[in-house]
């Protein structure tokens, strides 16, 4: 598997085989630009992407599991040329602090390369 690179959100060119990513890091990198699509943001699918304005900013209460259910399911189908990159989440953690109002996502996931941890930071 291939995927290339992206810098700064910048897809890299002019490096050759340097401009891709393979294996455990392709599929990282492809959970990530999943993660950053938002729903609506995508002229060739509008209805593709994470709904976070919709369904996960501004909701009131704590509502992690929720969070947790639509996170995982967007790693979850994560694909490449319609191969599932992704077979199942072994683990799933997170914190809600409300006082800062910061959500963190924690998981570990099985791929066809491996095992690969996904956070949104602490």
């Amino acid at each position: 598997m291939r995927y290339r690179r992206l810098i700064n959100g910048e897809p890299q060119f002019g490096q050759g085989r340097q401009d891709f990513l393979q294996g455990i890091y392709a599929v990282g990198q492809a959970i990530e630009t999943r993660l950053k699509l938002y729903t609506g943001e995508w002229w060739e699918d509008l209805n593709d992407g994470l709904p976070l304005w919709t369904q996960i900013m501004g909701k009131t209460g704590s509502n992690t599991e929720r969070f947790n259910a639509i996170i995982t399911n967007r790693i979850l189908g994560t694909k490449l040329n319609n191969t599932k990159l992704i077979s199942s989440m072994i683990s799933v953690t997170s914190v809600w602090d409300s006082s800062l109002r910061k959500y963190t996502y924690n998981g570990k996931a099985k791929s066809i390369y491996g095992f690969i941890t996904i956070t949104n930071g602490g």
